[in-house]
C-alpha cells in the first residue's frame, strides 16, 4: 500500500509539473541588445514595448551593463520597440514576438539595435590637432565633434564635447589594451585658456600643431 501511495504521488507531481512548464512556455519572450555604432554596449537604455494594434498595456525593459535586456510575459503579435538613452539619437522598431517564448527549436538572436550619438555639444570650429614631444600621445578634434588619438599602445577614435576649459574625450574605439578605456569613464584633457592652444592630458602637455 506505501508503494502505490509513493508512486501516485510522483505521477502527480510530474503531471503539475508538466502543467507548469506549459504555461510558462505560453509566456512570451523576447530578448535583444543595443550598442553605439561602434558595437560598444549600451546600459541603461531605456525601451518601450506596446502592440503595433494599440492593444494591452505599454510594457518597459532597461539594458543591463552588457547592452541586453530580457522581457517575458508578451502576447504573440507585433510590437513597436521604442529605444532611448540620453545623449543618442532614439530608435525605434517593429518586432514580431512569438507567443511560444521556450521553444525547443534552436532560436536565434536578434541583431542588436545600435543608436547613433546626438547632436548636441560645444566642440571648436576647425580641425584642431595636438601632440606632445616625442608625438605622442597625439590627438585630433573636429568640428562635428569627433577626434582621434593616438598613444604608446594604440590608435582610437570617439566622440567628444567641450565643457568650459575641457574637452571631455569619450573612446569609442580602440585597438590597444581592451581594458584601457571606457565609454563610461570619458578621458578629460584640460587647457589653460580658452584659446586652447595646448591641453594636458594627465601629466604630459599637448601642444597645438
Amino acid at each position: 500500500m506505501a508503494f502505490r501511495i509513493f508512486a501516485v504521488a510522483l505521477v502527480t507531481m510530474g503531471v503539475t509539473s508538466l502543467f507548469a512548464y506549459d504555461a510558462f512556455a505560453q509566456r512570451g519572450l523576447t530578448q535583444g541588445s543595443v550598442t553605439d555604432t561602434w558595437g560598444n554596449p549600451l546600459e541603461g537604455v531605456e525601451i518601450e514595448i506596446q502592440r503595433e494594434d494599440g492593444g494591452g498595456e505599454m510594457r518597459t525593459a532597461v539594458t543591463d551593463e552588457d547592452g541586453e535586456f530580457q522581457l517575458i510575459g508578451l502576447e504573440g503579435a507585433a510590437y513597436r520597440f521604442v529605444y532611448r538613452l540620453e545623449g543618442y539619437q532614439g530608435a525605434a522598431q517593429i518586432r514580431e514576438v512569438s507567443s511560444r517564448g521556450f521553444s525547443t527549436r534552436r532560436r536565434s538572436r536578434p541583431s542588436p539595435v545600435e543608436l547613433e550619438l546626438g547632436g548636441g555639444g560645444v566642440f571648436l570650429q576647425d580641425d584642431t590637432e595636438f601632440e606632445a614631444e616625442g608625438g605622442r600621445p597625439s590627438l585630433k578634434l573636429t568640428p562635428e565633434g569627433m577626434f582621434e588619438f593616438e598613444d604608446a599602445e594604440g590608435e582610437g577614435e570617439g566622440n567628444y564635447s567641450i565643457q568650459e576649459l575641457s574637452a571631455i574625450l569619450t573612446v569609442r574605439d580602440y585597438d590597444g589594451p581592451d581594458d584601457k578605456y571606457s565609454i563610461t569613464e570619458p578621458v578629460v584633457v584640460t587647457a589653460p585658456t580658452n584659446q586652447f592652444m595646448s591641453l594636458a592630458w594627465g601629466d604630459m602637455t599637448l601642444n597645438k600643431k
